[in-house]
Parts: structure tokens; C-alpha cells; sequence
């Protein structure tokens, strides 16, 4: 079952995850396949965009795809076209011949641009309805076409200025078109590099060669692309930004430079959108180089971050093997604060995969360390989870000891609350093993703090008259035997 945490981010997925990709988009999120860098930077990539997120999809499409918005063909033909094509905008002078813009005209119209982005942002600030904000998306599209003109470090500037605003405003045709001319700046790219991908949204443009990023610079090229992933991330095409960082990787690796930072951005990019499986092959990969290469602090983060991925992933094999491997570096390095927690996490997926006996020896280390350390919460969620383990297996003695510890250490807390439930718990097996006497005093204190908390009082009162009940009955019984 999932917590209310993870339940929440799936229910984000669904919302982002699928507007982004299949309703607003009309593409699969695993559209990308990527393939080589040759020619320029004589390098290649064969790994492939992997996804996860099928389930998401399915949950939500049903409900999201009424509220969607159809493209209008004209409106994306119109977006995507070249500014110097007719019909020209307004703010374009009129040309006798066909020419670049002269730098006085770039002048003017950079001016002009800037009118329209302040026109614009006094719309969105007196906007109060969805349709009050169609001038002024109308007005910031425009701005975003024309800053073409400009170059692509101003047309991305304004791609991923305009993106955060139709994001934060619900504008999911303005989202379409960015993403859109997004997609043809990365297509021209990957041409660019020589790599193979499967064309999207049912025949978009591939990109013109003058839309590509890449000039065979390699720290230009990698500014543009770190700018051109930055946009797919806020337009939430999560697929075209891993594959960009992909791409990102796959460059520097060509020039015999670290991709560590690269990596852990695309590793966290993954497990954000719930890849968790893509970003254990990309911390499992940095894990192997950071051990090659004897960076223990390095190692510990990347182990970490690997037992987290396995985690979400729900591989919980793979998890227990990060996580003991973790759990010995822990020990070597005498990082003993951080092991109560983690301890209770091995226990706890022992206990999810059946094996009991493991289970219990890292419950009781865990308990021993946390107590050692002075880390209450932790030596009483082991003795809590101890307790229920114990009597799942029908080891009623065991769990009596558990609870009793228990009670030791939530005193130490001075957590009633925790009390109360293992003085209920003791009263239960009390109960179950027929030790009326001990049950009704295990109750009786129960109810004490019931009481000072005003919790469940009407419950430790119920358990107490009715354990007193079958004490009356097993007296009048004795009783009887005795006349007879």
C-alpha cells in the first residue's frame, strides 16, 4: 500500500506526466531512442531512454483527456514558421528584397519586444479568467517567435521564460507550441550529432539546420543544451530532457571529461519522475567509478542514493544489498548516528520478503544501537515492529518481551501515546494466552494513559470489563467445581 506521500507524488505524475505527454502532446513517453554520436564529436551512445511510467498514464488519461485542449493546425503552422515567411508579423519591416534584418531594424525591433513582453505582463497581472489571459499569451507567443531572429541563446531565454508562465497560468495550447518548437531546436540537434530518434507528433518537423544548437564548440554546445534541458523540464517533457542529458554525457565522455555532475542530474531528473529503475543504473554506474577510483565519501552518497532508487523501485533484493553494503561502510568510517534508521529499513525488507529470522536480528540491532545512541524513536519503532513480528509468528513469549522493552523505552521518551499501545498490545496477548489477571493490570494501565490523553478510553474500558467478565465467570467456575 502506498504512504500518503507516495501517493501524492503519483497523483503529481498523473496530472503532469500525462498532460505533458499524451493529452497536451499526442506522443508515448518513450519516444526517444537514441543512438550514436559520430561525425563531430567521433563518439557514440547506445543506451535508450527507458520509462516506467505506463501505469500513470492509464490511471489518469481517462479523466484528463475531456479537459484538454485541441491544437488548432493553423495555430501551430503558424508558430513553427520561419518570422521572415508570409504573412509577416507586424513589428517585421517591409522588404523590398529578401535580407537579413540590418542591426538598426534588429534595434527597433528588440524594442518593439520588449513593448510587447511589458504589454503582455500587465495583462497577466490584470487577468482574473482563463480568456482575460488569451491577449496576453497571444502577445508572449509573438515575443517568442520573433526572438528567433535574435539568435537561439535569446530565443531559449525567452522559451523557457514563457513555458514557467503558461505552466504557472494552466495554458496547455501555449505549452503544445513551446514544446513543439522545443522539440524541432532538439531534432535539428540530434541531426546534428548524428543521432538516431523516432520522429513525434504526428509529423513535426524535424528541425531546419539552422534551428541546431550544436556549432562543434564543445562548451558552447553544452551551455545550449543544458539551456534546451532546462526548458523540457519545464515544459515537463521529461523524456526529451533525459535524452538530452544523455546527450550531454555522451559529449563529455567524448572529450575525456568527469560526467559526474551530468550524471547525478540526470539520476535525480529520473527518480523525480518516478524512473526510479534509471536512476539505479545511473548511480550504479557512478558507484563502480567512485570505488575504481577510492572515493569513499563519494561511494557512501552514491550508495545512498542507489538503496533510495531500489527503494521506490520496490527491487527490494537489490536494496538490501545497497543498503549492507551501506551499512558497512557506516561501521568502517564509525558513522554510527546513521545506523538505528537504516537498520530498521534492512529489518523491514526482510520482513516484505519472508525472511523472517534476518528480520528479527536486524530489529534487535537495531533496537541495541538505537539505545545505545540514545535514539528513542528508533529503539521503539524496532521493538513496536519486533512485537507484531513476533506474534505473526505465533512467538507470543518473545513478543511479550518486545512490548515490555517497549514500554521501558517510550517511558524513556516520555511518550505516552506510545504507552498507551504497548500497554494495549501486552494486554492482548495477555489476554490470547489466557493470563486474565496480567491482561486486566496490562488494560488497567492502558487506561491511564487513555485517560490523561482523552484517547480510546471507551475502548481500554470496554477490554477491561470484559477480561473482568471472564474473570467473574472463571472464579464462579472454580467455585462450582469446588462444591461438587
Amino acid at each position: 500500500m502506498n504512504t500518503p506521500l507516495q501517493t501524492e507524488r503519483i497523483q503529481r505524475a498523473v496530472i503532469l506526466g500525462v498532460l505533458s505527454s499524451i493529452v497536451w502532446l499526442c506522443v508515448p513517453l518513450n519516444n526517444l531512442l537514441l543512438g550514436g554520436i559520430a561525425g563531430r564529436y567521433r563518439s557514440q551512445s547506445d543506451r535508450e531512454s527507458k520509462t516506467i511510467g505506463s501505469k500513470v498514464i492509464a490511471i489518469g488519461l481517462g479523466t484528463l483527456v475531456a479537459q484538454a485542449q485541441q491544437l488548432d493546425p493553423q495555430a501551430r503552422q503558424d508558430f513553427l514558421a520561419d518570422p521572415l515567411d508570409e504573412p509577416r508579423d507586424p513589428l517585421l519591416p517591409v522588404l523590398v528584397v529578401e535580407r537579413s534584418l540590418s542591426p538598426l531594424e534588429l534595434r527597433t525591433l528588440a524594442a518593439d519586444l520588449e513593448e510587447l513582453q511589458r504589454q503582455a505582463n500587465a495583462l497577466l497581472q490584470a487577468g482574473n479568467t482563463q480568456l482575460d489571459l488569451d491577449p496576453a499569451f497571444d502577445l508572449l507567443l509573438r515575443e517568442v517567435k520573433l526572438r528567433r531572429l535574435f539568435g537561439l541563446e535569446a530565443e531559449l531565454e525567452a522559451l523557457e521564460r514563457v513555458a514557467a508562465l503558461a505552466w504557472q497560468r494552466q495554458r496547455p495550447v501555449a505549452i503544445q507550441l513551446l514544446t513543439l518548437r522545443a522539440r524541432e531546436i532538439w531534432n535539428a540537434a540530434q541531426t546534428d550529432l548524428g543521432v538516431e530518434f523516432e520522429p513525434t507528433f504526428g509529423g513535426v518537423d524535424l528541425g531546419s539546420p539552422e534551428d541546431s544548437p550544436i556549432t562543434g564548440v564543445l562548451s558552447a554546445d553544452k551551455i545550449a543544451l543544458s539551456s534546451l534541458a532546462e526548458i523540457f523540464i519545464t515544459l515537463r517533457d521529461i523524456d526529451s530532457a533525459v535524452g538530452v542529458y544523455q546527450q550531454l554525457i555522451a559529449l563529455d565522455k567524448a572529450e575525456g571529461q568527469t560526467t559526474t555532475s551530468q550524471q547525478i542530474a540526470l539520476a535525480e531528473l529520473n527518480l523525480e519522475w518516478f524512473k526510479f529503475a534509471d536512476a539505479a543504473d545511473v548511480y550504479l554506474d557512478l558507484l563502480a567509478e567512485a570505488r575504481a577510483e577510492g572515493k569513499t565519501d563519494r561511494e557512501i552518497f552514491y550508495l545512498e542514493r542507489l538503496a533510495y532508487s531500489y527503494q521506490q523501485a520496490e527491487s527490494l533484493s537489490n536494496a538490501l544489498r545497497s543498503q549492507t553494503d551501506l551499512l558497512d561502510r557506516y561501521l568502517a568510517l564509525g558513522e554510527e548516528e546513521k545506523l538505528p534508521n537504516l537498520l530498521v529499513v534492512i529489518a523491514q525488507n526482510y520482513q516484505a520478503i519472508n525472511q523472517p529470522n534476518n528480520a528479527i536480528t536486524y530489529y534487535r540491532s537495531a533496537y541495541v544501537t538505537a539505545q545505545k545512541l540514545g535514539q528513542y524513536s528508533f529503539s521503539a519503532k524496532a521493538l513496536r515492529e519486533l512485537g507484531k513480528l513476533y506474534r505473526a509468528v505465533d512467538n507470543l513469549e518473545e513478543a511479550l518481551l518486545s512490548y515490555e522493552l517497549l514500554i521501558l523505552v517510550e517511558r524513556q521518551a516520555y511518550n505516552d501515546y506510545g504507552m498507551m499501545n504497548a500497554y494495549d498490545n501486552l494486554g492482548q496477548i495477555y489476554r490470547e494466552r489466557g493470563q486474565l489477571s496480567e491482561a486486566l493490570k496490562s488494560f488497567q494501565q492502558g487506561l491511564v494513559f487513555a485517560d490523561r490523553l482523552d484517547l480510546r478510553v471507551d475502548y481500554f474500558t470496554e477490554q477491561i470489563e470484559g477480561v473482568s467478565q471472564e474473570l467473574s465467570e472463571l472464579d464462579s467456575s472454580k467455585l462450582d467445581s469446588t462444591e461438587r
